[in-house]
């Protein structure tokens, strides 16, 4: 039963996502989170440096995207474990994570004309309050509420950016000098790491992807076997170096956007959930979203849970996209109880709703199809 009106019109607007694509007779709530292990704004120091250099930071997803902290991720983890499905396993979030974030201290040394990375790991290091989140990372995968997945390597188009450091951009060698990509603006032109200005960059974004879902194996101790591209945006060029990798599934929106070679001009390949590519791959489609940091003043909960009864009347799962910087409180701890707040409500209504669905993450959705 739909309660209010922000619930019927995402229910409404639900139906025709749902239209195509594999039917599952259970009701399975899939949580897809992204950006896990990506630097954004390292600290509060930085971001006030920042602003009083002119970055125009008000409206900007920086001014509370970071690093989740030790206390950020503990207080997520026992938020889930609260909530358990018909099966008693948890809530669970499939964290789709970046492996290496530039190695700023490098990359200058060699004035801004080689990329080299370090290990999201590594950057942790760097952070009293993040020294030991791996270790975090696997207490709750152990737990049943964290599982890792491969997001890239690094969530920055290489190329683009090098190139613009190297002419000499003063605002990105500033945000540079503090430890983040960050250009000014919301410039998507250098996180889409896997965009292309010239069709011959694919080879080495497959270059890329295969040492990632290296370090990913080396990293957890198991392959990935599901791969979500930053800011929706690949060419399919790259879906056999992920299939020799491990990849079983591809995650995205309905349409998969892919490159053209003109940033901001894409070509839509629509992909109904569970239909396969030529390597055998199938497509998991993101048609819930729950994204308290970008407007604290929307009722999220509502605007889900009517796309979750669209998802299951139409017989699919319902797969919530969100993103870390929803959880994350090491710049502004309001950020972060904002969207624990609002998760807690949401799991809350679900499983009153629907007592008996079961909370899985992504990469146990293909024993469901099979």
């Amino acid at each position: 039963m739909l309660n209010n009106p922000t619930q019927l019109k995402s229910y409404i607007g639900g139906i025709k996502t749902n239209l195509r694509g594999a039917n599952i007779n259970q009701k399975l709530i899939v949580f897809e989170s992204d950006d896990w292990g990506a630097i954004r704004t390292p600290s509060r120091d930085a971001l006030e440096h920042l602003e009083k250099k002119g970055f125009d930071i008000k409206g900007s997803l920086y001014k509370v995207d970071a690093l989740a902290s030790k206390e950020d991720l503990e207080d997520l983890f026992s938020l889930l474990m609260k909530f358990k499905g018909s099966d008693g396993k948890p809530a669970k979030i499939t964290a789709n994570a970046i492996m290496a974030n530039p190695d700023f201290d490098k990359i200058k040394a060699s004035d801004y004309r080689e990329y080299h990375f370090e290990p999201f790991y590594e950057t942790f290091k760097k952070y009293p309050k993040h020294a030991n989140n791996l270790d975090v990372w696997k207490e709750g995968l152990k737990e049943g509420v964290f599982f890792p997945q491969f997001h890239g390597r690094e969530h920055l188009h290489v190329n683009r950016w090098l190139t613009s450091l190297q002419k000499d951009n003063s605002k990105l060698k500033e945000a540079f000098e503090w430890g983040t990509t960050f250009s000014g603006n919301e410039d998507y032109s250098f996180m889409e790491a896997y965009d292309w200005d010239e069709v011959s960059e694919v080879s080495q974004h497959n270059e890329i992807i295969s040492e990632g879902l290296t370090m990913f194996k080396n990293t957890f101790g198991f392959h990935s076997k599901s791969f979500i591209a930053p800011c929706y945006n690949w060419d399919s060029g790259i879906e056999e170096t992920l299939g020799q990798n491990g990849v079983s599934c591809i995650q995205g929106l309905p349409n998969q956007y892919a490159p053209t070679g003109k940033f901001g001009n894409y070509k839509l390949i629509p992909h109904p959930f569970g239909s396969r590519n030529r390597f055998g791959q199938f497509y998991n489609v993101r048609n819930c979203i729950f994204e308290p940091a970008t407007n604290p003043n929307i009722d999220w909960t509502d605007k889900v849970l009517g796309r979750i009864q669209a998802a299951f009347n139409l017989k699919k799962p319902a797969v919530i996209c969100t993103h870390r910087i929803n959880f994350v409180g090491f710049i502004d701890p309001k950020n972060k109880d904002i969207g624990l707040k609002q998760l807690e409500r949401l799991l809350s209504q679900i499983s009153k709703k629907w007592p008996e669905a079961k909370f899985v993450s992504t990469d146990e959705l293909e024993n469901y199809l099979r």
